[in-house]
């Protein structure tokens, strides 16, 4: 999970050294689109917890998970504690759950605190994802998810959160096509929010095309989340 732990750490110290600008700043743009690179690639955040949520559903990848009386699962990545209440086929209990399934409902959340160099990060994320169209490791994701975090002990402090919006496929590497969808909202201490809107579309190769605010676009390499602006 080193891309999702790392991408956070890059965007958190740069930002935490950032003048009170009320407006992104290019450093803004450039740290926002460093941290979505890490959520997306293949270990990322996101994708990750797409791609366990599949294997549970299936009943194929309970390494590092507990199944729960209720049918739920607890276990941790990356630092992080996660829980998955699933649901298969319309809404019946995890006992029908199996490699047949061909659809579930997904309740995810995942919370912790990263320790960093100059101080910690508190994390707290949850989602509902629609999967559908399953086929060995191959599952359609739809749904919407919040993050939130907040730095502690870094000088000056950030505030980071964003709503998104899924419609990914997913395999059990990576995203293989749709689209992510991010409002995104950052708060240096004592500055007022500013906004970026997100659209993250992905490619059969590989790769991720990013765009923010409509006009700053990246090439995201989706192998190890590194980002590269581009002109078209």
């Amino acid at each position: 999970m080193r891309p999702f732990t790392y991408g956070f750490l890059a965007l958190v110290t740069a930002c935490a050294a950032d003048s009170m600008s009320t407006q992104p700043s290019d450093e803004d743009y450039s740290n926002v689109a460093s941290s979505i690179g890490a959520t997306t690639a293949h270990e990322g955040g996101e994708i990750a917890a797409m791609r366990q949520a599949v294997a549970l559903a299936h009943d194929e990848d309970q390494a590092g998970f507990t199944q729960r009386g209720d049918g739920s699962f607890d276990g941790a990545m990356s630092g992080l504690a996660y829980h998955y209440q699933l649901a298969c086929d319309g809404g019946e209990a995890i006992a029908p759950c199996d490699r047949t399934s061909s659809a579930a409902t997904v309740d995810a959340t995942w919370t912790g605190t990263l320790e960093l160099p100059d101080g910690a990060l508190d994390l707290q994320h949850d989602a509902r994802w629609q999967l559908s169209r399953m086929s060995g490791s191959i599952a359609h994701v739809d749904g919407t998810g919040h993050l939130a975090y907040r730095t502690r002990d870094l000088g000056s402090s950030y505030a980071y959160r964003y709503d998104a919006t899924y419609h990914v496929i997913v395999n059990d590497v990576r995203a293989i096509g749709g689209d992510l969808h991010f409002a995104i909202t950052g708060q240096h201490a004592g500055a007022a929010p500013y906004a970026i809107a997100a659209d993250v579309t992905f490619a059969p190769d590989d790769t991720a095309t990013l765009v923010l605010d409509g006009t700053r676009r990246y090439q995201i390499l989706l192998a190890t989340g590194a980002i590269t602006p581009t002109s078209d």
